[in-house]
């Protein structure tokens, strides 16, 4: 499969290798379908004091005990693989190298739906992971920048395929910010390590 350079030669490299085209069309909409399925849900995050809904959908699927915390104060369960969704997690590791134990799906709706600037260093994942992230439906701006730094932007296809490298956490914050424009539902699949649980 062809690893394609993701920014142009103006931009300083960032920690990431970028498949635009893992999964095929057709590959790509049936796992659409297939997510469609999940059971997702909104949660709560506690912020500045408050408590407040989580601006997207989420999900968590993976090995038994690999819960996750994040924000110290949202915790996910993972439920048992699916078969679509441990095949994708083994095809991943077979081209980007790196081994992975749950997957957390992100869904937004629509253009209110977001993340914002974060890196993700939970301890649950061990130091420095590498987190691969699959993204299908409508195409939504990315961002990621060094930590005090300036961002670059760019946008993921459907069925394209996204590898933060080892270190990238640690040097590097990213997000999906808000849009005023209309756009459809995007669903990202992000498979990343674990140290707990049951192996």
């Amino acid at each position: 499969m062809q690893q394609l350079t993701l920014f142009p030669e103006s931009v300083p490299t960032l920690p990431v290798n970028y498949y635009p085209e893992f999964l095929n069309k057709e590959e790509a909409d049936e796992l659409y379908q297939h997510c469609q399925e999940l059971q997702w849900q909104q949660n709560q995050i506690r912020m500045l004091g408050k408590t407040m809904l989580v601006p997207r959908l989420e999900c968590i699927y993976g090995d038994e005990g690999c819960d996750y915390l994040y924000s110290k104060s949202v915790l996910l369960k993972p439920l048992p693989w699916t078969d679509a969704l441990a095949k994708l997690r083994d095809r991943i590791t077979a081209t980007a190298g790196y081994n992975f134990r749950i997957v957390i799906g992100n869904q937004y709706r629509s253009g209110q739906d977001s993340i914002g600037w974060h890196n993700d260093s939970e301890a649950s994942m061990g130091f420095n992971p590498a987190i691969a992230s699959v993204s299908l439906g409508s195409v939504r701006k990315f961002q990621i920048k060094p930590i005090g730094g300036k961002p670059t932007d760019f946008w993921l296809e459907h069925g394209s395929l996204l590898v933060m490298l080892p270190g990238c956490q640690s040097t590097h914050l990213h997000q999906v910010p808000k849009t005023n424009k209309v756009v459809s539902t995007r669903i990202n699949l992000t498979f990343r390590p674990h140290v707990g649980g049951k192996r």
